[in-house]
């Protein structure tokens, strides 16, 4: 991952941050602009997000399965898979 940005597709969205960590991106692209460069900070949040999807997924398939609903995993692309077991995560994603 680079630091720097690359223009690639994607989706806005809004998230809550965190003060301390809004002030202090905000200072950073500030810096970075001064050198004639954009942060990548998206990238950052892509892998976060796709860390915490791969254990959020995986915790609410286990929790659907013992409830006896009808499970419809995600694949790596976000679209609904026919294979249960294609989400992949560590088992401690209780807080999802």
């Amino acid at each position: 991952m680079g630091i720097f940005k690359e223009d690639k597709e994607s989706k806005r969205m809004i998230f809550n941050v965190r003060m301390d960590l809004a002030e202090r991106l905000e200072k950073a692209k500030n810096n970075a602009r001064k050198l004639g460069k954009k942060l990548d900070a998206d990238s950052a949040v892509d892998e976060a997000l796709e860390k915490f999807l791969k254990k959020a997924e995986k915790k609410i398939i286990e929790k659907m399965k013992k409830s006896g609903l009808t499970v419809l995993p995600y694949d790596t692309d976000g679209e609904e898979s026919g294979d249960p077991d294609a989400v992949s995560g560590e088992d401690d994603a209780e807080n999802f």
